[in-house]
């Protein structure tokens, strides 16, 4: 059995359909997920799911969604006032993301250091809990989980570079910059390649682009690293 909470939360039985949960219980797993094999308190659970917005019978609900969680083959147990979803870590795809890329940053060899990253992003597969977040989960899970996606693909890009694979990393940076066009370090990544590339005035239209973007909307120039790359661009 396979728990999936990178993108909508599902459980996933070998061979068979995954299984799709309602927003409360798909919110209880996901918290019982990440703790696997671990007792998570009730009250914890509460804050959690329910957060300021906590119900007058919210133990009450809890134990529902329990309920619906083991009707759907999800071993929950309770255990000294808490739950414990019988589960090892591999079952859990958010923490086999998290230990492909704990391995990659340790590993020396730049192909094998790829090939998990590779692995790791393929478990990505939209929002985390997609339909099923609360604002203490969106704090608490979801944010730190898309801001450790973030510097995943950064990480593989750089290992992109370090290979040589230039043309591969400006085909995948492309788009990312312009999905966060305030990141710096995409920025560098992608004049970085373009400049191994041979295509320095795209390099130089990047700088000018994001020096633009920061001053109109943050109101401050780009960092020294980027600055310094310019300067090399521009070979002054």
């Amino acid at each position: 059995m396979e728990f999936r909470i990178l993108g909508p939360v599902e459980v996933r039985r070998d061979g068979a359909e995954p299984t799709a949960l309602r927003r409360k219980p798909s919110q209880v797993l996901a918290v019982l997920a990440v703790h696997c094999g671990r007792r998570v308190p009730v009250d914890r659970l509460l804050d959690l799911v329910w957060g300021e917005d906590l119900p007058p019978r919210a133990r009450k609900s809890l134990q529902v969604h329990i309920s619906a969680l083991r009707g759907a083959g999800v071993p929950v147990t309770h255990q000294d006032a808490g739950y414990v979803l019988r589960a090892e870590p591999d079952q859990v795809d958010a923490l086999r993301f998290r230990g492909l890329t704990a391995r990659a940053a340790v590993t020396a060899d730049l192909d094998h250091r790829r090939d998990l990253y590779t692995r790791a992003l393929a478990l990505w597969r939209g929002t985390p809990l997609a339909g099923a977040e609360s604002e203490p989960l969106r704090a608490w899970l979801c944010a730190p989980l898309e801001a450790h996606y973030l510097a995943t693909l950064e990480a593989a890009i750089d290992t992109d570079l370090a290979l040589g694979r230039h043309a591969q990393a400006v085909e995948a940076l492309t788009p990312l910059v312009a999905e966060h066009p305030f990141s710096e370090n995409l920025r560098y990544q992608l004049m970085t390649a373009l400049l191994a590339c041979g295509r320095r005035t795209e390099a130089l239209r990047v700088f000018q682009d994001v020096r633009r973007t920061l001053a109109d909307e943050l109101g401050v120039p780009p960092g020294p690293q980027l600055r310094e790359l310019y300067r090399e661009a521009l070979g002054v």
